[in-house]
């Protein structure tokens, strides 16, 4: 799809039924709290009054139904209402200041309340559909399809085509990312992609929420911090080293050893001395940016291991990262709820089952790691059609091609 940058008139795409009630129903989906779900929003499928032991309850669910169904009109129809005439904003007084711990990291994130966020949320669904086909394509935090899981497949992929490429890497990181962008710059940034005047002010006030930087709770600021940077990716992808490989339609897929996850940069070589030249020009866009690179950043061999996303990838196989072992066989090791021991273990399966830690698995979880063809399971589509493995492909891709 060809667009024309910068972009007007994209209000009546934000609030229309289909992004609003979607956009809500995610965000009230993924609160954590049971009680808050169903405050905002009715049973998708509703119980039935055979449930119930008296019909009294059933009475009393059916009203905590209808007062949900209410609640979820009442907000959408006044988000349609500010987001149209543009007076929706997000200010300190709709936010809550909470503290969180990643790692060794300690952050201050703000929190909208629910409603804020809905209306952050769905407008962010419609500017992303048009700004993120600009970005480069391997980069991965808050793009759907391109998560964490994505990229270490990516890496494990480019290591196993061309080990021979593949054989040192610059990774850096930059500090104190969020809290260093410039608003003012942010600002001129989004008018390279949006001119729509209605919908500027209001990604404006997403901006503007702390006295400098961005949030690190909105829904928008991965966004907004994946475009302030992306001129750079371009700049230095053209620099990075690439190869070639057949693609299913039959052309030529172009794979760029240079990776990106938010602030968090790699680039693949097999020659030190021009790792460091690329990490030179690197360093002076970002210091254009007002950006400032850790003092941590280094060029390394690939067999001590690249570190990313999660995961320490090496020539021959990946493993999890220290910190997510040790996090996991801490919490295994104290918990006594079964429910609650369950969990951890699906959570930490669904990062081990990535890499080549299946010993690692038996010993902290005394399970072994199974797929589902290997425990006899087998999906059954509920048409009773068969779905084939394989590429979803355009009609006129395989037009005068020989099958």
């Amino acid at each position: 799809m060809e667009i024309d940058y910068p972009i007007d008139n994209l209000i009546p795409e934000i609030v229309s039924d289909s992004n609003m009630y979607g956009g809500y129903d995610y965000v009230i989906s993924h609160l954590e709290s049971k009680e808050q779900r169903e405050k905002y929003a009715p049973d998708k499928e509703p119980r039935q009054e055979y449930e119930f032991r008296t019909p009294e309850e059933y009475a009393a669910y059916l009203e905590k139904q209808r007062h949900a169904a209410n609640v979820r009109e009442a907000i959408i129809g006044t988000l349609k209402k500010q987001i149209s005439d543009g007076s929706f904003r997000i200010t300190l007084k709709d936010v809550k200041t909470i503290h969180v711990k990643d790692g060794p990291k300690d952050r201050e994130c703000q929190a909208p309340r629910v409603p804020k966020r809905v209306g952050c949320h769905c407008i962010m669904v419609i500017v992303e559909k048009y700004v993120y086909p600009r970005l480069i394509h391997n980069t991965g935090a808050s793009i759907k399809g391109r998560g964490m899981h994505w990229m270490h497949h990516i890496i494990e992929d480019d290591l196993r085509a061309v080990p021979e490429m593949f054989t040192h890497y610059y990774k850096n990181d930059i500090s104190h990312y969020y809290d260093s962008i410039d608003q003012e710059r942010m600002k001129a940034v989004i008018r390279q992609y949006i001119c729509d005047p209605v919908l500027l002010p209001i990604l404006d006030s997403f901006i503007t929420l702390l006295p400098e930087g961005l949030s690190k709770g909105l829904r928008s600021s991965q966004t907004f911090g994946n475009l302030f940077i992306s001129p750079v990716h371009h700049k230095m992808l053209a620099m990075a080293e690439r190869y070639f490989i057949s693609s299913p339609d039959g052309g030529v897929e172009v794979r760029y050893l240079y990776y990106n996850y938010c602030d968090d940069t790699t680039i693949g070589g097999n020659d030190k001395k021009r790792l460091w030249q690329l990490r030179d020009v690197y360093v002076a866009e970002m210091e254009k940016l007002g950006l400032k690179v850790k003092p941590n950043e280094a060029v390394r061999p690939i067999t001590d291991g690249l570190d990313m996303v999660g995961y320490v990838h090496y020539p021959t196989h990946s493993l999890l990262r220290k910190r997510t072992k040790q996090n996991a066989a801490r919490k295994l090791a104290k918990v006594s709820s079964r429910k609650r021991r369950q969990q951890i273990i699906g959570s930490f399966k669904g990062m081990a089952c990535h890499a080549d830690c299946k010993h690692l698995y038996f010993k902290l979880t005394h399970h072994q790691m199974q797929k589902f063809s290997e425990m006899g399971i087998v999906y059954t589509p509920a048409d009773g059609k068969k779905r084939f493995p394989g590429k979803v492909m355009r009609l006129s891709a395989l037009q005068n091609k020989t099958l």
